[in-house]
């Protein structure tokens, strides 16, 4: 019986320490210790956002070129040209005409043209930000998932422990009839849904490092460190949420992209009116007749816009693609000030929830796991009910810890509303 008192005495000591061990398999080697480190990594790293980086660039690129004339041209014309023995040589035919020719679009399209291009760009360089608020968020949600994994395993391991422990004091009582069949069999019964549990929780953790390394552009079986803390909530004056609601309003990459959208309609709108303008080509060249050029030619030459009625839907469907932009944009800054609201409503539930856990619910668990456990040793209280006082404060670990990542979760989401980290 002496052996059996100090068996418990450990687990108890081991109950009463807050250190979580670390699962096996997990490889040194940056980064993956913090979420910083995973967003260092991906911001320099990640092929999507570089992606949309060359798109932006792409986009300016096209707005730098518009605007500009046309390219120009060369003409030449053969005029009195012999039929019985042409041969285009200017001494022995006719004449022979050269021109220069620039096309010249109507007054005001060069500008509009110029406008709608940099509209263009601007919604490039908004999706670049919405790409890269995205990964972000990506990246802060599987961190905290991994993070999860990890120090559920941790908690999954200790229980083990402790059930190994009671199971071999259990066996040691029934063979000395102390306890029945049923008592042990339970025991081991505990054992097996525990390495099953175990199990899972160690494919949720090599799932969140494959999500992880794909983030980060990286081989999915490359090493990771082991997470070492969730990221901090921010004080409760950077969650207010007039502050965040104008921060939204001002800087979400969303809503940016969607302004943008509408200015791009708006030149496009513009550009669609003035193409009811003519466009011009102008020429001037040398005229050649024999070996001498004693004369020159002028060319002035443009479009009459008579498809009134082409014209006319053109500027219709600009107009509505305009109105549609800024319906989208109204409707988007109203869904997102209410998954603004959402998100601060959960935050706050998840932190009550830890308040709760951490300073009454895991006490309170505790003092009964010690009490069953006094109990236990004394033969006062059956495996059963020490093995549920356990789990008990195994439990509101668990929901300790859940409750800590579901405040990274709503974070994160607050954080892709706004654009930038709190």
């Amino acid at each position: 019986m002496g052996t059996t008192l100090k068996i418990l005495i450990i687990c108890a000591a081991l109950a009463a320490t807050p250190a979580w061990g670390a699962p096996p398999g997990v490889d040194a080697g940056p980064p993956g210790a913090s979420a910083q480190s995973l967003l260092q990594w991906m911001e320099q790293n990640s092929a999507e956002l570089q992606a949309a980086q060359h798109e932006a660039a792409s986009a300016a690129d096209r707005a730098e070129a518009a605007g500009a004339l046309p390219d120009p041209s060369v003409r030449i014309e053969w005029w009195d040209v012999p039929r019985n023995n042409p041969t285009l040589d200017p001494r022995q035919d006719g004449m022979t005409m050269y021109k220069f020719l620039q096309p010249i679009p109507g007054w005001g399209k060069r500008d509009a043209q110029k406008q709608a291009a940099e509209a263009d760009a601007d919604v490039a360089v908004q999706s670049q930000r919405a790409v890269r608020a995205a990964l972000r968020t990506e990246v802060k949600l599987a961190f905290a998932r991994y993070y999860r994994a990890y120090q559920a395993l941790a908690i999954n391991a200790e229980l083990s422990a402790f059930a190994d422990s009671v199971a071999q004091v259990a066996k040691s009582r029934y063979e000395t009839g102390l306890v029945s069949q049923q008592e042990m069999i339970r025991a081991q019964l505990q054992q097996s849904s525990l390495q099953t549990e175990r199990y899972a929780l160690t494919a949720a953790y090599s799932r969140a490092q494959a999500r992880i390394n794909a983030l980060l552009n990286r081989p999915a079986d490359a090493p990771l460190q082991a997470p070492a803390e969730l990221r901090p909530i921010p004080a409760p004056a950077a969650l207010d949420e007039a502050a965040l609601t104008q921060r939204v309003r001002e800087a979400s990459p969303e809503l940016a992209g969607d302004s943008a959208q509408v200015n791009a309609a708006e030149s496009r709108s513009d550009l669609a009116r003035r193409n009811q303008r003519p466009d011009f080509l102008v020429g001037i060249g040398p005229t050649e007749r024999g070996s001498t050029f004693n004369t020159f030619g002028a060319v002035l030459e443009f479009t009459v816009p008579l498809q009134v009625s082409a014209h006319r839907a053109e500027q219709r469907a600009a107009a509505e693609s305009a109105d549609a932009s800024r319906a989208r944009r109204q409707a988007a800054e109203a869904r997102l000030l209410g998954a603004l609201r959402e998100r601060l409503a959960a935050l706050r539930a998840a932190q009550q929830q830890e308040a709760l856990d951490s300073q009454r619910a895991l006490p309170l668990a505790e003092v009964a796991f010690k009490g069953a456990l006094a109990g236990y040793r004394n033969g006062n209280v059956d495996f059963a009910t020490l093995l549920d006082a356990k789990q008990q404060v195994e439990k509101t670990r668990l929901d300790e810890l859940d409750a800590q990542v579901a405040q990274q979760v709503e974070l994160a989401g607050i954080e892709q509303l706004i654009g930038d980290d709190l």
